[in-house]
């Protein structure tokens, strides 16, 4: 699957970037999806600083929105997306459903130029944890409508309200999956051009 996928986006002419901007969502006041004592804004950092680590040892450079537990405005972190040329901008989430009937992964892109960055973190993401695949999905979330001048995408990375999935990803191991997912569709999609 992600071959053939490969192939059909190998032929889309990507943009080469060095950089990477890594968006974990939410901080400090606001906790993002939280039940109990576990909170998207944690797992969205340790996720994101997983990433960090795996991108670097590919040579990228990689900036963070935070890279501890503060709140950051949604335009400050869009500016971010946009302060940067030759770049990519990741946001990343963990998903929240009432009633814990949601599972599995999805990456939304506002702008169809972000499409095939968001096709690639979402192929290899299902690959690397096996969770549920939801799609690549368009959306109007502000951090992807704002970011203009790169690249821009977030990633659900499975929800906090699925008992099953949150044992799963209160572990290190799970989220280090997840994190090589997200890293390995950010490289593949680099050398796809």
């Amino acid at each position: 699957m992600i071959g053939v996928l490969v192939m059909w986006l190998g032929m889309t002419g990507l943009q080469a970037f060095d950089t990477v901007i890594l968006d974990p969502g939410h901080g400090a006041h606001d906790r993002g999806a939280a039940i109990g004592y576990v909170y998207e804004k944690h797992l969205a950092l340790d996720t994101a600083r997983r990433v960090e680590a795996l991108l670097k040892k590919q040579g990228l450079k990689v900036i963070m929105t935070r890279s501890r537990d503060v709140f950051i405005p949604l335009q400050d972190r869009s500016a971010a997306g946009n302060r940067t040329g030759n770049a990519i901008f990741v946001s990343i989430h963990y998903n929240y459903n009432r009633g814990g009937s949601g599972a599995g992964a999805e990456t939304y892109y506002h702008f169809t130029s972000s499409y095939t960055l968001a096709a690639y973190i979402q192929a290899y993401l299902v690959q690397r944890t096996k969770m549920t695949n939801r799609g690549v999905k368009s959306a109007n979330f502000h951090v992807i409508r704002s970011t203009t001048k790169n690249p821009a995408v977030l990633v659900e990375c499975g929800f906090v309200s699925n008992p099953s999935e949150r044992a799963r990803m209160l572990t290190g191991e799970f989220r280090a999956r997840i994190a090589e997912g997200i890293a390995q569709g950010i490289v593949a999609y680099r050398k796809a051009d």
